[in-house]
C-alpha cells in the first residue's frame, strides 16, 4: 500500500495497491517477509503527508512503522538475526523507504527484535512502539517499585494496556482508568487492583479510596483534562508523573517530577520488552484485525471506540 498526497491539498492523503520489486538488503540491513503490521495515528499522520516519508517525497512511499513476520535474508555485517527467524521490528518514518504495509519490509538490524515464544504473530506486531514507550514509562520515566501505587489514564488502549501489565509485572499496585465498560473488563483481566471508567466514574472518589495515603506515580496516555487534574491533585509530595509525547501535559507542581517521553526512548527499550514479556503472562491485546486491503477501514476503527490495538495483517 503506498501512499498519494492529495493534489487538492485538502490535509488527506490515500492509500493504493502498487506492485514493486522486493528490496535488497544492503549492510546493516533485514529483509522481513511480512505477516502482520501494528496500525496507529502516526500511520494516518504519514498517509496525510504530516509524518516522515510523505511530507518528504515525490514518489511512492510504502508506509507501515512496525510489523512481525519472518527473516528472509539480511545484508552484510548482520549477525543477532538470521533467516526464518520470527522478528518484529520498527521502521521509523523517515525518507522513501519500505514499510510494514507490504508482502516485504526491508529494515535496519538495529531495530529488529526476536519475538518471544509465546506471543502470537499479530500481536507482536503491535509490540514495538506502543511496548517500548509503555516500559520505557513504568521503568524509566516512572521508576516503579513492588507495592508503589500507580494511576494508569487510557489504561485500555495501545500504550496503557500494556504499562499496566508491566507494572504488575513489578509488583506495582494499578488503578486502571478505563473507556467503557469493555475497557475496564479487560483493564481487570490484565490484573488492575481497580478499575474504573472514566467516563463514567468519579476518579477524586476512587483514587480517595485506592490511595489514602497519596498516589505515588501517574502515568498519562489520553488527552482527559479532569482525570489529569484529578492525578495530579492525588501525588503525594515526590510523587512522578510521565506522559509520552502527542498528550497534553499537565499543570506545573513544583513538588512533583514531572516527564515526558517519545520514540526514541521508546525504541530503546523495545528487546527490554520483549524479553519482559518472554518471563510472564503478558498480552498485546488486539481489538481489530483487518486484511491490508481494507486499510481504510481500520482507520474508520481507529477513529472509533476501541481497545487495545488494531493490527492489518497481510495475505
Amino acid at each position: 500500500m503506498s501512499i498519494a498526497r492529495d493534489r487538492a491539498d485538502t490535509g488527506h492523503g490515500t492509500w493504493y495497491r502498487i506492485a514493486t520489486p522486493v528490496p535488497m538488503p544492503g549492510p546493516g540491513e533485514v529483509l522481513v517477509r511480512v505477516l502482520a503490521a501494528g496500525f496507529g495515528h502516526w500511520d494516518v499522520l504519514e498517509r496525510d503527508g504530516r509524518l516522515g516519508a510523505a511530507a518528504l517525497s515525490t514518489g511512492p512511499v510504502i508506509g507501515g512503522s512496525e510489523g512481525a513476520g519472518s527473516v528472509v535474508e539480511v545484508g552484510p555485517g548482520v549477525h543477532r538475526v538470521r533467516e526464518g527467524d520470527r522478528v518484529c521490528a520498527i521502521a521509523p518514518p523517515g525518507h522513501r523507504r519500505n514499510g510494514f504495509h507490504a508482502q516485504f519490509a526491508l529494515v535496519s538490524a538495529d531495530l529488529v527484535w526476536p519475538v518471544p515464544v509465546r506471543l502470537p504473530l499479530h500481536q507482536a506486531a503491535a509490540l514495538p512502539v506502543d511496548g517500548g514507550l509503555a516500559l520505557h514509562a513504568i521503568d524509566r520515566a516512572l521508576d516503579l517499585g513492588r507495592g508503589q501505587s500507580l494511576l494508569i489514564s487510557g489504561a485500555s488502549g495501545g500504550i496503557g494496556h500494556m504499562a499496566l501489565q508491566f507494572a504488575r509485572h513489578r509488583g506495582a499496585r494499578v488503578l486502571a482508568v478505563a473507556s467503557g465498560a469493555d475497557g475496564v473488563d479487560l483493564a481487570e483481566r490484565l490484573g488492575a487492583d481497580m478499575a474504573i471508567d472514566g467516563r463514567r466514574h468519579d476518579v477524586t472518589a476512587a483514587l480517595r479510596i485506592f490511595a489514602p495515603g497519596g498516589l505515588d506515580a501517574a502515568l498519562l496516555t489520553a488527552d482527559a483534562p479532569s482525570i489529569t487534574g484529578a492525578a495530579l491533585r492525588a501525588l503525594r509530595p515526590g510523587g512522578r508523573i510521565a506522559w509520552p509525547q502527542g498528550v497534553l501535559p499537565p499543570a506545573d507542581r513544583s513538588d512533583v517530577a514531572a516527564l515526558a517521553f517519545g520514540a526514541r526512548e521508546g525504541m530503546a527499550q523495545v528487546r527490554a520488552a520483549c524479553r519482559a514479556i518472554a518471563r510472564g503472562p503478558f498480552e498485546v491485546h488486539v481489538g481489530a484485525r483487518f486484511p491490508l486491503q481494507r486499510i481504510d477501514d481500520a482507520a474508520h476503527a481507529l477513529a472509533a471506540h476501541h481497545l487495545g490495538r488494531i493490527v492489518l495483517e497481510v495475505l
